[in-house]
């Protein structure tokens, strides 16, 4: 199945040049652990996860800082078009929570390790080709 089939929410952004307490902000509005960082045109160049936002959240400094200066340059996404297997496969070989699911480099959505073992759970019933493909 392919993931535009799977992912069910938007997923949640910050621009850039957010301040780094803008981005807490918007991750405990969203309740999320991820957030993807678009450039001005919406584009995604990073991830920003919990870890540097915890740190700006005891140091006044860094919470001013842009998400830029924290965020993950490298990551690893899929294409709309992948399939959940490939999905799975990306998540265990790069040992990630989440994938951010793109098109031309826009976020259309994000799948996460959960996701993935829902939907294997929940089509297991249909077999293995029903999860793979």
């Amino acid at each position: 199945m392919m993931l535009k089939n799977v992912i069910t929410r938007k997923p949640v952004t910050a621009q850039s040049d957010w301040t780094m307490g803008r981005v807490i902000d918007l991750m405990l509005e969203q309740d999320v652990a991820t957030l993807i960082v678009v450039d001005a045109g919406g584009r995604m160049v990073g991830l920003v996860n919990e870890l540097p936002l915890l740190v700006a959240a005891f140091d006044p400094m860094v919470r001013n800082d842009p998400v830029s200066l924290h965020m993950q340059r490298q990551f690893v996404s899929l294409d709309v078009r992948a399939t959940v297997a490939e999905a799975a496969e990306a998540i265990l070989l790069h040992r990630v929570h989440y994938l951010p699911v793109l098109e031309n480099w826009f976020p259309v959505g994000i799948i996460s390790r959960r996701d993935v073992l829902r939907h294997v759970m929940q089509h297991q019933a249909s077999g293995v080709s029903a999860i793979l493909t």
